[in-house]
């Protein structure tokens, strides 16, 4: 199971507001990353898709690297439903404000953990005690700017491109931001139209310098949710298992 990742943040605020402009007239990469972050913290619920993918050095225990598609619906202040598609199988997460559920749809296994709190309080406990959150659920969190600059020591504008098209034609304009911290250095696309992430590719500063890169499909901002998106059934057939800790695998591993 993949551990949390650097510039791998949460949910995100509000309004498009006009870019500062850096010395001679460059827009300011900051301030394209916070109005990002602001719209969609802004967001009391969020619907969006990316292709996810990370290198094996970036994995526990594995020697390939994983490629999933992932949904991930939220509806603020407690609710996040996520689902990872990889050929390894599907697993999906459930929090609905007072349980977290996760299934391992492949093995037809899964756990409950009480978890009575926020989708703040979600990712850092998971994180804290069990060494990982669910797919890409820091992009659901309600200060989603605090995360990137805790993680990036500076932000710089590295121009415009686009995503997509044909031979360099077509496609998304972006503003492109660089982000370098002390564990990853990282660039990420922010749609020029919209203000939202289109694409995140982070670089690890160990040996074979490994990636993890995220591309976004589509995003949605405040869509009605149906309550049944974070209500958890068990499949049939399917058997209840305990989730260990972090602290319970190292001691049974010595």
């Amino acid at each position: 199971m993949m551990r949390s990742l650097p510039f791998f943040p949460a949910a995100l605020v509000a309004s498009v507001c006009s870019l500062s402009l850096a010395s001679a007239g460059e827009p300011d990469g900051d301030a394209i990353l916070r109005a990002m972050c602001d719209k969609l913290s802004a967001a009391q619920s969020l619907r969006f898709e990316a292709v996810r993918e990370i290198d094996a050095a970036l994995l526990e225990g594995r020697d390939a690297a994983s490629k999933a598609t992932v949904s991930v619906s939220m509806q603020r202040p407690a609710r996040i439903a996520a689902t990872s598609v990889s050929s390894r199988g599907t697993r999906r997460f459930v929090a609905d404000g007072a349980n977290l559920s996760v299934l391992d749809a492949k093995e037809n296994l899964y756990a409950v953990l009480p978890m009575a709190v926020g989708i703040d309080g979600l990712v850092q406990r998971l994180d804290a005690h069990y060494g990982f959150t669910p797919p890409l659920a820091e992009f659901a969190v309600s200060d989603v700017y605090a995360q990137f600059r805790r993680e990036a020591r500076t932000v710089s504008y590295a121009g415009k491109g686009r995503l997509g098209g044909f031979l360099g034609l077509g496609g998304t304009l972006c503003h492109r931001l660089s982000l370098s911290g002390p564990q990853a250095d990282a660039e990420l696309w922010v749609g020029v139209a919209d203000s939202l992430p289109k694409q995140l590719v982070a670089t690890f500063r160990t040996e074979g310098q490994p990636q993890a890169r995220i591309r976004f499909r589509s995003w949605e901002l405040n869509p009605a949710v149906a309550p049944e998106t974070f209500t958890f059934n068990p499949p049939t057939g399917s058997a209840r298992i305990e989730m260990w800790t972090t602290r319970q695998m190292q001691a049974a591993a010595r």
